[in-house]
């Protein structure tokens, strides 16, 4: 018995759920399997959407057609802008997700999208013929056959849970492991290692002291993740801060002995910026006042997520920690902390279209690419469910380079940057922050937006001449002039402390700290304009001798990205180059000089060498 479809989805997290609905909206015949119909958009671990880098990352599928960024401005427990006066490239929102409604919801919108099936199974091969994919097979022995298969795995591949001294296979609390479809990837040539992530205890809200924490509010008016988002106003369920106490350092050096990171039963290693509570305490032995934040995780539910109290210590030792921390001391845990151990294949083993390398027609996204967080797995899925279904229409993939958006830049460093831990973006990973802000991807990603397909063409048309606005703005901006008095008015109104002794361009008054571009509403007659196309008109004329100097950088990097490579190249031709540089080559097989430069261990004078054995 076997079935055929166009795309099939193996996994049914983040990744695997924008995977899904990218191809089944590009009418694709979508088959999407899952260990467990009811933890369809699960968030195992925090409840959160957004922070630096990450936030960009949403905003951007989200104008390419991605679900999550909308997904969590609909059903959030709180939404807060962060970095407020750190600058247009720091600027970014953080959501809090009500994870019941989010999954629940989610499941929902899956099992109502035309083209799209889905199916409860564990897939345990993958059916591959003369180096191409032809479909999978499942524990019940069913054969699907499909074009394309997008790997999505998350935790589950030979996933093993530790608490304590405690270790058996699971890929998430109270789930099963998928124990044999890395043995298949293996036997069809796919490089696997492991990596370890790893959870907090969950508390009951009732018995929690709030009285003697902080309350952190969310905004009624925030800047949300999708330009698409019109609502009255947001929920602002707080979060609560407290810190752990000297208490804590004696009692978690006392349970040391107990951790599996000391007693070697975790080798592995997990995301360094979230790091345990023991880890914290060999690292930073003598600080005691760690933040510890309480997240809602549902108004459907009393669970607590203790954010900053992560820990795979057993669970005499997480009831005696716990109890340590202001305003949990007699608070009951519902969920302990753990630890999961689980199989990755590094990314270096894909195209930059997350296609593999080795088998054609055989898509990777998420975790299983060596990643850490929802929207770097959400993010990886949509893109490698668009290229998917592409392939079976005969189209060439959509790839986004590293000035593009934070998509390319994290697409570019898992399979160029070899990291000793779980891959999380970060703004410091890119080297054009300014041009690649949260707020201006409609600007940035329009034309691929439209050529994928996805977005209505009602949208698309919207967002340019939203597009065409801004830029037809600024240069009415820049040709207005404001007298001397007019100006002044404005400065002291808004309390600056200059003032001009000349008219000037309304550009230049805007260029004020102080000046926003509203204040300038009346005296130039602006039109009522949506807020994320005001607040594009005033970033790019505050910070425009800024994202012009980037600009510049971009052209450049532009033309190292033109300067080809032959697929069929031998690197080995190079003579002089260091034996790291060779081996990087060899095993990532770049496909220009940019990418190849990008390489771990990768120097100026190997890249000289190589273009000049290019050249010959």
């Amino acid at each position: 018995m076997s079935f055929k479809y166009d795309v099939i989805v193996v996994g049914g997290g983040h990744a695997g759920v924008e995977a899904a609905l990218a191809s089944a909206r590009l009418n694709r015949k979508t088959l999407l399997f899952t260990l467990c119909l009811d933890n369809i958009g699960m968030m195992s671990c925090n409840p959160s959407i957004g922070g630096p880098g990450k936030s960009n990352l949403v905003a951007e599928i989200d104008v390419l057609g991605g679900e999550m960024g909308r997904h969590t401005d609909q059903y959030n427990l709180q939404l807060k802008h962060l970095n407020t006066s750190k600058g247009p490239a720091a600027r970014i929102t953080r959501g809090q997700a009500d994870k019941f409604l989010y999954r629940t919801k989610m499941k929902a919108l899956l099992e109502n999208t035309e083209n799209l099936e889905i199916m409860q199974d564990s897939v345990d091969e993958i059916l591959v013929e003369n180096g191409e994919i032809k479909g999978v097979k499942t524990a019940l022995g069913i054969e699907y056959l499909s074009q394309t298969v997008v790997l999505a795995t998350g935790t589950f591949l030979q996933g093993r849970i530790v608490i304590g001294d405690v270790k058996y296979p699971a890929g998430r609390m109270g789930e099963n492991s998928a124990e044999k479809l890395s043995e298949s990837l293996k036997a069809n040539g796919i490089h696997l290692e492991r990596y370890q992530t790893a959870t907090p205890p969950r508390v009951d809200k009732r018995t929690v002291d709030f009285s003697v924490m902080k309350a952190l509010y969310g905004e009624e008016h925030p800047r949300y993740f999708s330009i698409y988002t019109e609502k009255e106003k947001n929920n602002i369920v707080p979060t609560w801060l407290t810190h752990t106490s000297e208490k804590t350092l004696e009692v978690t050096k006392e349970m040391l002995k107990f951790s599996p990171i000391v007693s070697g039963i975790i080798e592995t290693h997990g995301p360094r910026h979230c790091p345990s509570l023991d880890r914290k305490v060999l690292n930073f032995p003598d600080k005691y006042d760690h933040q510890i934040f309480l997240e809602l995780e549902s108004n459907e539910s009393n669970e607590l997520y203790v954010n900053g109290l992560t820990t795979a210590m057993p669970p005499f030792a997480q009831d005696a920690m716990l109890k340590t921390i202001k305003g949990l001391e007699n608070a009951k845990i519902m969920r302990y902390g753990y630890a999961v151990e689980y199989d990755y294949a590094p990314a270096s083993q894909l195209y930059p279209s997350l296609e593999s390398k080795k088998i054609k027609g055989l898509y990777f996204g998420g975790q299983i690419n060596g990643t850490s967080g929802y929207e770097e797995a959400a993010t990886q899925g949509f893109i490698a469910g668009i290229n998917a279904a592409r392939k079976t229409l005969h189209k060439d993939p959509v790839i986004f380079d590293r000035s593009e958006g934070y998509i390319g830049v994290l697409v570019d460093d898992i399979i160029h940057k070899k990291t000793p831990e779980p891959y999380r973006v970060l703004p410091s990973r890119s080297e054009y922050r300014l041009t690649l802000r949260f707020d201006n991807g409609f600007m940035r990603l329009l034309d691929k937006a439209e050529e994928i397909g996805i977005v209505s063409k009602d949208k698309i048309e919207f967002l340019k001449q939203c597009r065409e606005n801004v830029y037809n703005e600024i240069e009415k901006i820049k040709e207005t002039k404001v007298t001397m008095k007019d100006a002044n008015d404005i400065l002291e109104k808004k309390g600056a402390s200059q003032r001009l002794t000349k008219g000037v361009q309304a550009n230049e008054l805007l260029k004020f700290k102080e000046v926003s571009y509203d204040d300038l509403a009346e005296l130039l007659h602006i039109p009522e304009y949506p807020e994320f196309v005001k607040n594009q008109i005033e970033t790019m004329i505050k910070y425009e001798i800024f994202i012009e100097r980037e600009k510049e950088q971009i052209e450049r990097f532009k033309k190292l990205e033109a300067l080809s490579i032959p697929e069929d190249f031998n690197f080995d031709l190079v003579t002089g180059i260091s034996n790291i540089a060779r081996a990087g080559l060899n095993e990532v097989k770049p496909l220009s000089i940019g990418e190849a430069s990008r390489i771990s261990g990768v120097t100026g004078n190997d890249i000289a060498l190589l273009l000049a054995t290019l050249k010959k």
